[in-house]
């Protein structure tokens, strides 16, 4: 557990910022550590800080906050979002690419109570598990139906996102595993294992091509039955350049 979490505030207009800073003020753990008026500045910030928490409007000059929370979840230490917005009828796509909450404005106090606690609930938890350095997987337990399959990882071609858990697409067909894509990334082979997307990590040992979009887009084509296609995005590009020099 730590004493305090950073937290950076993401809003356009100053008085929607000031009123987030007052209701983050009655909470002592979480410290509003920087601030930011348009999606650029943002992302400039949260690849120079480790914030465990971005406080985020919708409606941002520029690429709007559901780009930049996509933007934010490529990140190595990505934060929780927490969008903080006054339109309501962005609320599920909010949540297709990971919100951990979605607050409409005005924000009532016991509303956003409810947020935090809940969040230092998990960020606690996070903290307490990765402290303990899980040990890497040799292998990996997948549900198929009421039984428990052990798949050896050399047969795994990618891993995809399916909310807190990840669906598995193995040789012998895909499973149900009880990990996020988070947690694998902590207990895999990051020789073997790439993640490739925030949705996908991939086994690069699976990749037949590496597919050129444009000058600096491309998409991954593994060898399996399907010939499937993963996204690269442009952050995990050049990561992956380096990796594998092309």
């Amino acid at each position: 557990m730590k004493d305090t979490y950073r937290a950076l505030i993401v809003d356009d207009e100053t008085p929607a910022r000031s009123e987030l800073r007052f209701l983050l003020g009655h909470h002592a753990r979480i410290k509003v550590v920087g601030e930011a008026t348009d999606a650029e500045e943002s992302l400039a910030l949260a690849e120079n800080v480790a914030y465990d928490v971005v406080f985020l409007d919708i409606n941002l000059p520029g690429m709007d906050g559901l780009e930049v929370a996509e933007r934010l979840a490529e990140l190595a230490d990505n934060p929780y979002v927490v969008f903080v917005t006054a339109y309501s009828e962005f609320a599920v796509r909010a949540f297709e690419v990971s919100a951990f909450d979605y607050l409409v404005k005005p924000v009532a106090e016991n509303r956003m109570e409810q947020t935090v606690n809940r969040l230092l609930s998990t960020l606690d938890a996070s903290v307490s598990q990765s402290s303990e350095h899980p040990k890497r997987l040799d292998r990996l337990a997948v549900n198929r139906g009421d039984k428990m399959v052990l798949l050896d990882l050399e047969h795994i071609h990618y891993f995809q996102a399916e909310g807190d858990y990840s669906r598995v697409f193995a040789e012998s067909g895909s499973y149900l595993a009880n990990y996020s894509l988070k947690a694998l990334q902590d207990r895999l082979d990051l020789k073997l294992f790439f993640r490739c997307h925030r949705s996908y990590i991939v086994n690069l040992n699976k990749v037949a091509e590496i597919i050129s979009l444009s000058s600096n887009m491309f998409e991954l084509r593994l060898q399996d039955e399907r010939k499937t296609v993963l996204p690269l995005s442009r952050r995990q590009t050049r990561e992956l350049r380096k990796r594998l020099d092309f």
